[in-house]
């Protein structure tokens, strides 16, 4: 109710006419005239000097429509929100895999910020056990994940898959730790170099040495795809890298990669999101577009 006094009440001011603004609003004078009456009533003061003719707006009327605006602005918008359709505004909480943000991370913001300048955009890389975390308990809007290749999103997230990652263990050219052809066993022997908790490379593998009754052995636990590469290239540990990846590095030629027959790893990137994005839902399709577009181009020779 005060939202429409408010709505009438702002646009008399605007058009200087009561009866100027019942046409606006596809309403009746009196209409209009009962709504600003009622706001009146719920202020305690009148807004418009009867004694004049056309009644005038009191001072007290300005000092009301200027705090009206933003009012007006923010009641729009907080309606838009659960509106698929609806231009994208407010915050966008968005995360990304530390490997998806090393290769689209510039991308994905600079499309965003270009198609929708007034969507505030959030966004932070972690590793996809903790995004899907936040994802959960609703602390982010919509993240990339990285799941074991055919798997199905958790239960309460939609999205999209947007691309597969072959993951390939990756040794020194010049300094090799095991054969070209090595068995989980072999690998379990060596100290890895990987990133840090969370990271879904590192539980596969982990996982695999202890089916085979094996444990990793870490030797650098760190952030950044590039100085991984730079120390395995070293020969100061073995390491876990995307095909893809490798293919773009800088330290590609110093790099071997090891066939592990009984050791495999494809994961599939989503773009995954809740359940019900309101206006925020061109903003994730924007985000799946973006994305799709930055792995596709590292697939290029």
């Amino acid at each position: 109710m005060l939202f429409e006094d408010l709505t009438a009440f702002v646009a008399v001011i605007d058009h200087h006419s009561l009866t100027r603004a019942a046409d606006a609003l596809s309403l009746t004078q009196s209409a209009v005239s009962r709504r600003i009456q009622h706001l009146e009533q719920v202020l305690g003061a009148a807004l418009f000097d009867r004694d004049s003719r056309p009644p005038l707006p009191t001072a007290l009327a300005h000092r009301v429509y200027e705090q009206a605006l933003p009012l007006m602005v923010g009641a729009r918008r907080l309606l838009e929100i659960p509106r698929a359709g609806a231009a994208p505004a407010g915050t966008f909480r968005l995360g990304l895999t530390q490997v998806v943000g090393e290769m689209v991370l510039f991308d994905v913001v600079m499309r965003l910020r270009s198609a929708f300048p007034a969507l505030d955009v959030k966004l932070h890389t972690e590793g996809s056990s903790s995004l899907q975390r936040q994802l959960a308990d609703g602390t982010l809007d919509a993240a990339t994940l990285m799941l074991p290749s055919q798997a199905a999103l958790p239960a309460g997230l939609s999205g999209r898959r947007v691309a597969t990652l072959d993951v390939v263990v990756a040794q020194s050219r010049q300094r090799p730790l095991v054969a070209p052809r090595a068995g989980i066993a072999a690998l379990a022997e060596q100290e890895w170099i990987l990133n840090p908790l969370g990271c879904g490379y590192r539980a596969a593998l982990e996982r695999a040495m202890g089916g085979a009754g094996r444990e990793l052995r870490l030797g650098v636990d760190s952030h950044g795809t590039e100085l991984q590469l730079r120390l395995v290239a070293a020969g100061m540990g073995l390491g876990l890298v995307p095909r893809s990846v490798l293919r773009h590095s800088a330290w590609r030629e110093a790099l071997a990669v090891v066939d592990a027959p009984d050791f495999s790893m494809r994961l599939d990137i989503w773009v995954a999101h809740t359940l019900s994005m309101g206006n925020l839902q061109r903003a994730v399709d924007l985000l799946a577009d973006a994305v799709t577009d930055g792995l596709a181009a590292r697939e290029l020779p």
